[in-house]
């Protein structure tokens, strides 16, 4: 029945491409010069009902695709400057001529209005002012309101349900990828339109040679040279509350500079601004050894889907540093640095359940952390990207002092818990790409080394009848120390063959690392080292030649890729002291197909099939045990993990920027073969043992997701719905029991923003989640989780606001209800407003949430920040 279903889902596009018929032409005036920009407008006959489009190119040139059934079809070109001519056409390919004739129009007594969404070629425009209402204050508000845009809690911003892949300001990427900072601060006000370009290709010189299927977001600024910003300074009380915010900006055509200073105690993540949130070459990442390694960690919460400022008891500060200068010769150089100090407490209640086919275990854990993170991290850019060449090298440098410590009371039972976890990392990238007659030849370099030192120390101990004989254990220190290089050069070039681009790169890759780790136990007199078993002098080293091979074939809407990985890896561990060791040799292939295909001016399909072997992280890997918090004392001994996975996905959507309606579905197939399956071993105390068992499984996993989106312009409303549905089956070793296990997920989320009247405005976002989980086809948990959210924006008077946000959380029956009002008055001849709010009017003092893994539940209560007010001066520059 699933294979049924999934061809099901393959060949329907396929009838969307029966009866295609392709139509193209030219737009002249009548001298035959050619007009560009002019609107192809395709309808059924007698009808305003579009079924397809297109815009004419600089050289007049215009092409299209209908699907439809009629015999007749009637077409129409549009023009401001020139007269309009509609005419009916023959349902059948043909190429077709429009002569325009100019008109001038008397444009007296009559407002003219730019329209909201316009689009040329792959840029569709939107009309900052057309989307913008008074309660917004940054583009990042204004974006959340356009159709096909969606803005994460997070930051992160997606286009038809896909993270961007750039973020510009006046074409240029001065954040590189860290553009929460910008999208946050830069008051709305300061930007004319929104640029979204789709099929972004980022590389100039690859424009024409690599299709891209990602989209970029472009900011056009209202004026040359634009200085603007945000600054704010805030008090409260709810215990004593300050917030304070200094974002200044100016942007212009050779030089851009973002600097901030940023801090608070009231709930803020201003760290979250700082990450990153866009990547390039994924696939090379996936060979680089992971960022910040923590071995050892606290007992913690797990961070909520929720409104972070209700639960973050914070004390942060953050400097902040940006600059992008154009030198000569297209150069282009780039600083981004930042530090940031944050001290948070977090408190709350955590229930684990863990089912297994003959037990259930339930344990009750009380938390209460203080974590300190502070770290530096920089990057000095020097780049040209020109269609003649491209260059890019990146210096980062990455320095954290991270320690935390907390009290945890688990079944009664107190335990004191600590752990520092610095880091110092300092890596180089380059790329450079350059035009060799008619190939292209590329080189790549990667070089990083780090080092992280890292301690754990728990009172009273645990396991004692494993490392004291059942005698009373009053202190637990466990000490790790790892050391990392990484190298990774490459070089490769392009050429053309028979309608193919063809690109074979040839590389090699070289890591080394030591692990050394030591575990003491102190028994109230003395220190005593644990037995060799718990100890590690672990040398591991990796090397891997490859050749990665693309090809490449473009025919009209349709594109062809193939990527070809050949690799050989060797991969060799050897633990001294525990007189342990292995090694691997394997050559690996990890072919990839997809394709791309522009049905017409408002569809496209896209599909991709793919083999994979990834081998395990070194960093996994380890012969003696490790106490990776107070109660998992893990050791890896076994052969070095290898999963092969077999993957398809398949894509389309349907968006027509004059209608403003965006829609995308999207279904992800993986199978995946695991050679080594983890042993949980959970005692009654709640401690666990984990070991790596050579035992093959096999795990499954679907995803369909869709969205869609409409700007409905006589109501002033936006509409959004968001559907996903997760199904998870695999295999799981459970205190000696091996049982399957599946985990579905779904989620709806719908959503309106529309204005009632001038004085009125609403917000309604509703979330409904569900999960269950089986455990040898027997239902073991089944969640429902169902939050509303509903705001209100007041105009009563003009420079007057009052915001109502309300939100209601159901789980298990434990009902939640949030309000917060603002009142805002703005004084716009300053650009100044001033704020009072009260956050938290019911003094809602927990939230409780849930998630569901293999085979536990795990039930989070989060002590709340109390009922707070806090008043503010806020001024745009």
């Amino acid at each position: 029945m699933k294979l049924v279903g999934l061809l099901v889902f393959l060949i329907l596009p396929l009838h969307v491409l029966q009866g295609q018929v392709s139509i193209e032409g030219r737009v002249v005036n009548t001298q035959g010069v050619a007009l560009p920009n002019v609107n192809i407008l395709v309808y059924p006959p007698n009808s305003r009902v579009l079924v397809a489009f297109a815009v004419s190119n600089q050289q007049g040139f215009w092409r299209t695709t209908v699907n439809l059934g009629s015999d007749s079809l009637d077409i129409e070109a549009t023009s401001i400057n020139h007269r309009n001519i509609r005419k009916r056409i023959a349902n059948i390919a043909q190429t077709l001529t429009f002569e325009m004739m100019w008109e001038a129009t008397d444009l007296e007594g009559l407002t003219v209005r730019a329209p909201s969404v316009v689009q040329r070629g792959d840029t569709i425009s939107l009309l900052v002012s057309a989307f913008a209402q008074e309660q917004h204050r940054s583009i990042a508000d204004v974006l959340r309101a356009m159709p096909g845009l969606e803005v994460e809690p997070s930051g992160r911003i997606l286009y038809q349900g896909m993270p961007i892949i750039r973020f510009y300001v006046e074409g240029l990427d001065l954040m590189g990828g860290r553009y929460t900072m910008v999208s946050n601060n830069l008051p709305h006000r300061a930007v004319a339109t929104v640029e979204i370009l789709e099929n972004h290709q980022p590389v100039r010189i690859l424009e024409k040679r690599v299709p891209s299927y990602q989209a970029a977001l472009n900011l056009r600024l209202k004026r040359e040279v634009t200085t603007t910003g945000t600054a704010k300074l805030g008090a409260g009380h709810g215990p004593l509350l300050w917030d304070a915010n200094i974002t200044p900006m100016t942007f212009t055509d050779r030089f851009q500079v973002v600097n901030a200073y940023q801090a608070n105690n009231a709930g803020r993540d201003a760290a979250n601004q700082l990450r990153a949130l866009t990547f390039d070459g994924l696939r090379n990442r996936q060979e680089r050894p992971r960022d910040n390694p923590e071995l050892l960690g606290l007992q913690s919460l797990t961070p909520p889907d929720f409104n972070t400022e209700r639960f973050l008891d914070n004390n942060i500060h953050l400097l902040n540093s940006n600059a992008l200068l154009r030198l000569d010769n297209e150069l282009q150089l780039r600083a981004n640095i930042h530090y940031i100090s944050d001290n948070q407490r977090q408190r709350g209640l955590a229930h684990r359940t863990l089912y297994s086919p003959a037990d259930t275990l339930h344990f009750a854990e009380s938390l209460e952390n203080r974590v300190n993170d502070s770290y530096l991290q920089g990057e000095i850019t020097l780049k040209r990207n020109v269609p003649e060449n491209f260059l890019n090298n990146i210096l980062r440098f990455n320095r954290r002092w991270d320690s935390s410590s907390g009290m945890l009371n688990i079944n009664n039972h107190g335990i004191s818990q600590k752990v520092n976890n610095p880091f110092r990392n300092i890596s180089n990238e380059l790329r450079s790409i350059n035009q060799v007659g008619p190939h292209l030849v590329q080189f790549n370099s990667f070089i990083s080394i780090d080092h992280s030192p890292q301690q754990l120390v728990v009172s009273p101990g645990r396991f004692e009848q494993v490392l004291a004989g059942g005698d009373a254990i009053a202190i637990l220190r466990q000490n790790t120390d790892l050391r990392r290089i990484f190298v990774d050069h490459s070089a490769g070039f392009t050429f053309s063959w028979r309608g193919l681009s063809i690109g074979p790169r040839l590389g090699f890759s070289f890591r080394r690392q030591n692990l050394e780790s030591n575990l003491y136990h102190y028994n109230a007199e003395n220190w005593f080292q644990a037995p060799r078993s718990f100890g590690n002098q672990l040398v591991g080293r990796q090397s891997r030649a490859y050749l990665d091979t693309e090809l490449i074939h473009r025919r009209g809407n349709l594109s062809l890729t193939a990527n070809l990985p050949l690799s050989w890896q060797q991969l060799k561990l050897e633990d001294i002291a525990l007189q342990q060791g292995q090694s691997l040799n394997r050559l690996l292939f990890d072919p990839r197909f997809s394709a791309d295909y522009q049905i017409s001016g408002f569809w496209r399909v896209r599909g991709s099939v793919s083999l994979t072997t990834r081998l395990g992280d070194m960093d996994g890997i380890h012969y003696g045990y490790i106490l990776t918090n107070h109660r998992n004392l893990q050791q890896n001994a076994a052969p070095i993990p290898e999963t092969q996975s077999q993957n398809f996905s398949a894509f389309i959507s349907y968006r027509n920027p004059i209608e403003s309606f965006f829609n995308s579905l999207s279904y992800i197939f993986s199978r995946s073969t695991h050679s080594l399956l983890y042993s949980n071993l959970t005692r009654r105390d709640g401690t666990s043992i984990v070991e790596a068992l050579e035992i093959p499984n096999t795990g499954f996993t679907h995803n369909l997701s869709g969205q869609s989106s409409k700007l409905i312009r006589p109501l002033g409303t936006t509409i959004s719905l968001r559907i996903s549905y997760n199904f998870i089956r695999r295999q799981s070793l459970f205190n000696e029991q091996l049982f399957e296990t599946s985990n579905r997920f779904i989620s709806v989320v719908p959503q309106m923003n529309t204005r009632i009247t001038e004085w009125l405005r609403t917000e309604y976002r509703a979330n409904l989640t569900n999960m269950q989980t089986y455990i040898a086809e027997t239902r073991g948990s089944n969640v429902r989780m169902l939050r509303h959210f509903f705001d209100f924006h007041i105009f009563p008077l003009s420079g007057h606001y009052v915001g109502l946000t309300t939100e209601f959380y159901r789980h298990r029956n434990n009902d939640n209800f949030f309000a917060d009002i603002l009142y805002r008055f703005t004084i716009e001849r300053h650009r100044l407003d001033i704020e009072a709010r009260w956050s938290n009017i019911f003094n809602t003092d927990t939230y409780t949430t849930f998630q569901a893994s293999a085979f536990s539940v795990l039930e989070t209560t989060y002590f709340l920040r109390p009922s707070q007010v806090q008043v503010s001066v806020r001024f745009r520059f």
